[in-house]
């Protein structure tokens, strides 16, 4: 961020007036507008800047999050703030009546040349809105797209206001961004043997591969390649292809030995030749259509390179028309094969035999009559239908046509008019990712990290009385690229941050690292302030999936589905029974049936989900090593808060570099202190099973990176569970001693338990750990 001083000389120097100076201002100093949602299909995202020391937020992953990795990573961008103060838009609506709307822009962006708003929208969205917006949103003659009145409300204070597209972002080069985050990051380092071996033999073969570099060199030499490219000290056009694909990567000394290979034609082949007629062509061939092209190919091949002709039964005529196919394809789409691909779904009549009246009575029924909230069965709108055209005069259809276009019509949308919108979610189609963007589940292991919690379906009891309990919730965190469990936290407690804590840090014991972004539902625990804090501390962006869309999910979600039918439905006392209701008697009640304690369950759910049990074709974990060959783990992230460094650390939700707010309520009562020391603290008072997370932030004087963050003891083991045990005891003596109650009944009205029932139950669940 700049210095006050150097904000003024920038000012002078672009020539901004003393209003356009006030605005500036007041845009550093206030916090966002507004706080973005998931919401309509959007996954929001909270981005730690090392640039700007804060968080800084995006309201979709792909659009807004590639404009702040932009504006992250470009020399020219010295600071940029999210959802500024709303600004008021005047124009001309599309019926001619003046309108003034309230506006918030996506970002307010100060760069060397130019300061202003900046608006980013998808491209299929703006051609919408320019249609029924044409006076705010427009094309100009180069083709860029504008907004003339945010250009009219910014130009009297020297400031711009640009409307950026999503057609304007190269995702080749944002994958490479995101490929190289971590070694962005770092201070360029003195070479050393390991880098001196790589120049010197990038040196001597100039354009050399990626994947063979790393061959030559091989895989502990990988975590030194990245940081050289990072550095410039090697270079690759990010720009031409992934690094993820290291075989489409060519690495040279400098630029000018790049420039100068592509002059002379070392470059890569383009993908192809073939029009886009004929890759559609490719694409809408069935299975059937392309073992008879293959057919066709074996038996006019010796024609086409001049071999012996094979006899065949096939006419000479039949051959001789697939040749001409064969040339004309050739050259009109660059392909012969395309000629020879079968053409019975173009043959035949198929346009629809009933006359117009009927066609267009049919669907005012379908529209009008079954897809609505009454949901209707077919047969009976279909006798209503009948009646309906013996009243008109016109032919009526069969009821197979009836049915058959009330299924051609499309399924998400049906369900939604008939059952509402939730409901249509389940029959949404599958999703094709046909543009070139950042890939879904990462390049990588521990790119994207999915954290979620669920009730396991088992009952469980205390080891010391035999009592019930009642069902554990469980914490997972799983990587999206390998599908590996990263840490698993089980408590009795319903889901909050602490949980999310417990399984962070456990996750940093077993792999010494956190995630780089960690995907959560819209849950308040994960709008903790605890929990936004930490992740911003180390760097982890939070993405957060829209509402009722259980499918951005699919990767934990999946994952609890096997779990409970891989394991938990394999113990005794699980609740698969209950769904079969009023048929489960006193005998066979899961309830009656539970014999499994917290902590064994701890011990054999972590055995079992540790190991490799992925749902995918790879295991886990040979997918995680084989991925590490070319692909780097990166154990130790550097921090990036200048303001740690004096141990504070920047708010998530504001932009001052302030420390953080005593929280209000109950979580006054966490472990988490607002100096953020790091030295293992005793237990508070918290109620609640892994409610007392012991280890706080650090600041990087005394520790360095993610590797040094926990401590010794951490997840479910036995340690926890008797600082959560000596926690709940420690609470029932302050309850005893202040009330004092003179005599305490079993069978009471409230149904209060004695406190020494009470103690010998958290007693329970400390001895079932220790065993």
């Amino acid at each position: 961020m700049l210095a006050t001083h150097e904000l003024s000389r920038l000012c002078e120097r672009l020539g901004l007036s003393a209003e356009a100076r006030a605005i500036i201002d007041s845009i550093r100093s206030s916090p966002p507008a507004r706080r973005v949602r998931s919401a309509a299909g959007n996954v929001s995202v909270r981005y730690p800047s090392r640039k700007m020391g804060v968080t800084i937020q995006a309201e979709s992953h792909h659009v807004e999050l590639a404009a702040l990795y932009e504006y992250e990573h470009d020399p020219r961008t010295l600071e940029f703030y999210d959802q500024p103060p709303p600004i008021k838009l005047v124009y001309q609506a599309k019926c001619g009546r003046q309108v003034g709307v309230w506006h918030t822009p996506d970002y307010f962006v100060v760069r060397s040349d130019a300061a202003g708003w900046e608006e980013w929208k998808n491209e299929a969205g703006l051609e919408r809105l320019a249609a029924t917006m044409p006076n705010r949103y427009g094309r100009d003659e180069t083709g860029h797209w504008r907004c003339p009145p945010g250009e009219r409300l910014a130009e009297p204070f020297g400031l711009c206001y640009r409307l950026r597209s999503s057609a304007d972002i190269d995702w080749v080069f944002q994958r490479n961004l995101r490929f190289l985050e971590d070694y962005l990051a770092l201070e360029p380092t003195v070479i050393d043997e390991h880098s001196a071996d790589i120049l010197r033999l990038v040196l001597d073969q100039p354009g050399l591969p990626l994947d063979e570099l790393i061959e030559q060199l091989g895989n502990p030499s990988v975590d030194d390649i990245y940081p050289l490219i990072a550095s410039n000290r090697i270079y690759v056009d990010l720009h031409a292809a992934p690094l993820a694909e290291p075989e489409r990567v060519r690495v040279f000394r400098d630029a000018d030995v790049a420039r100068a290979y592509a002059l002379v034609g070392m470059q890569e082949p383009a993908n192809g030749d073939l029009s886009a007629e004929a890759h559609g062509r490719l694409a809408r061939a069935s299975p059937a259509d392309l073992r008879e092209a293959n057919r066709r190919h074996a038996i006019v091949s010796p024609y086409l390179v001049g071999m012996p002709i094979v006899q065949t039964t096939t006419p000479a005529r039949t051959i001789r028309d697939w040749l001409a196919r064969w040339r004309a394809a050739e050259r009109i789409d660059g392909c012969g094969f395309i000629g020879l691909l079968p053409r019975l779904s173009e043959s035949g009549n198929r346009l629809r035999k009933l006359p117009e009246a009927t066609l267009a009575l049919m669907d005012g029924f379908l529209d009008g009559d079954y897809e609505t909230l009454k949901q209707k069965r077919k047969f009976t709108v279909y006798a209503a239908l009948v009646r309906a055209c013996e009243e008109r005069g016109v032919a009526a259809p069969s009821y197979k046509t009836f049915a058959r276009a009330a299924n051609r019509r499309p399924r998400q949308e049906q369900i939604a008019k008939r059952q509402g919108p939730r409901a249509a979610t389940q029959a949404a189609p599958f999703y094709w990712e046909l543009s070139l963007t950042t890939p879904r589940h990462g390049d990588r292991p521990f790119e994207l990290g999915h954290l979620d919690h669920t009730q396991l379906d088992v009952e469980l009891v205390c080891s010391r009385t035999g009592r019930n309990l009642g069902r554990p919730w469980a914490t997972f965190l799983s990587d999206a690229f390998s599908r590996r469990l990263l840490a698993v936290c089980l408590t009795f407690d319903p889901p909050s941050y602490r949980a999310c804590m417990l399984a962070l840090r456990e996750c940093v014991r077993r792999h010494q690292r956190l995630p780089e972004t960690v995907v959560v539902d819209g849950g308040p625990e994960f709008e903790s302030v605890y929990f936004e804090t930490l992740l911003a501390r180390y760097g982890c962006a939070k993405k957060t999936r829209p509402a009722a869309r259980p499918r951005f999910g699919s990767v934990c979600e999946r994952l609890f589905g096997t779990t409970n039918t891989r394991f938990v439905h394999t113990l005794a006392g699980n609740t698969q029974l209950v769904r079969l209701r009023g048929k489960v008697t006193k005998g066979v009640d899961p309830k009656g049936q539970a014999c499994w304690t917290l902590g064994a369950l701890a011990t054999r759910l972590c055995e079992w989900a540790y190991a490799d049990n992925g749902h995918s074709g790879a295991s886990p974990t040979t997918m995680t090593s084989a991925c590490s060959r070319c692909r780097p783990l990166r154990r130790a992230r550097p921090s990036f808060s200048p303001a740690a460094a004096s141990g504070s650390i920047a708010s998530t939700t504001g932009r001052t570099c302030s420390s953080i707010p005593k929280p209000r309520g109950h979580r006054c009562r966490s472990a988490m202190t607002r100096s953020m020391r790091a030295s293992p603290t005793r237990s508070s008072k918290s109620a609640g099973c892994g409610a007392s997370l012991s280890t706080t932030l650090v600041s990087p004087a005394d520790r360095n990176g993610r590797s040094n963050w926990p401590a010794p003891s951490c997840g479910v083991d036995s340690s926890v569970t008797a600082s959560i045990c000596g926690s709940r005891r420690a609470n029932w003596r302050t309850f005893w001693r202040r009330w004092k109650p003179k005599r305490w009944s079993s069978n009471s009205a409230c149904g209060t338990p004695r406190p020494e029932a009470c103690s010998s139950r958290s007693s329970a669940v400390l001895d079932s750990t220790r065993a």
